[in-house]
């Protein structure tokens, strides 16, 4: 679910007002210290789903998105 709202929604080069306006504010936490903007997705989808998937977002000097990923904790 997550990769297809990806590719319809393409991150990258979007300011952080735009990633907030799409997603809402990110997830308030002290996981990924200097990751600029951080939003919890859920259970990872493994049988025991103990852990957690994020959205992991950098951002460039201007505010823009330059990369993303998708990890679990």
């Amino acid at each position: 679910m997550v990769a297809s709202f990806l590719e319809e929604h393409p991150l990258k080069g979007m300011t952080r007002a735009e990633v907030v306006e799409l997603l809402g504010p990110p997830t308030p936490t002290d996981n990924w210290e200097g990751t600029e903007m951080i939003y919890v997705l859920g259970p990872d989808g493994g049988l025991m789903a103990i852990d957690h998937e994020w959205l992991l977002i950098e951002l460039d000097q201007q505010g823009r998105v330059t990369t993303f990923e998708v990890v679990s904790d």
